[in-house]
């Protein structure tokens, strides 16, 4: 039957490899790409966060201004953001949503595309 439990005489010869191991997990997760949603805060006076990409869509919340929302994605013509934060999720005027892009304040409407948010093409009727 093996010995299952570790002497003080293998260590010399298992520290090489426990450190190697470590070494490699190391590389392994430096390099991985960091999934990062684009981030925004709201605006304005406040900001409706609505069921649909609609005026008339049902409110979900109302979110104060600077409250810091995840933008999920928004409609290629940049007009409507659907957000999450604090579990929610839902659709904001994009209007109301500034970024930071090189260290200047943006709107979302206006620079969406070059902050890397996803753009989802409008669907007809809806």
């Amino acid at each position: 039957m093996p010995d299952l439990f570790l002497q003080a005489s293998d260590m010399p010869r298992l520290l090489p490899r426990l450190a190697a191991a470590a070494a490699i997990v190391a590389v392994v997760l430096w390099f991985q790409p960091e999934i990062v949603e684009p981030s925004a805060k709201v605006g304005g006076s406040g900001l409706n966060l609505r069921s649909a990409p609609d005026t008339r869509a049902g409110r979900v919340a109302v979110l104060p201004v600077g409250t810091t929302v995840e933008v999920q994605r928004c409609l290629d013509d940049l007009s409507w953001c659907n957000v999450r934060h604090g579990g929610q999720s839902g659709w904001v005027a994009a209007d109301y949503l500034i970024a930071r892009s090189d260290g200047k304040r943006v709107k979302v409407a206006e620079a969406g595309k070059e902050l890397g948010v996803v753009i989802e093409t409008a669907k007809p009727g809806g």
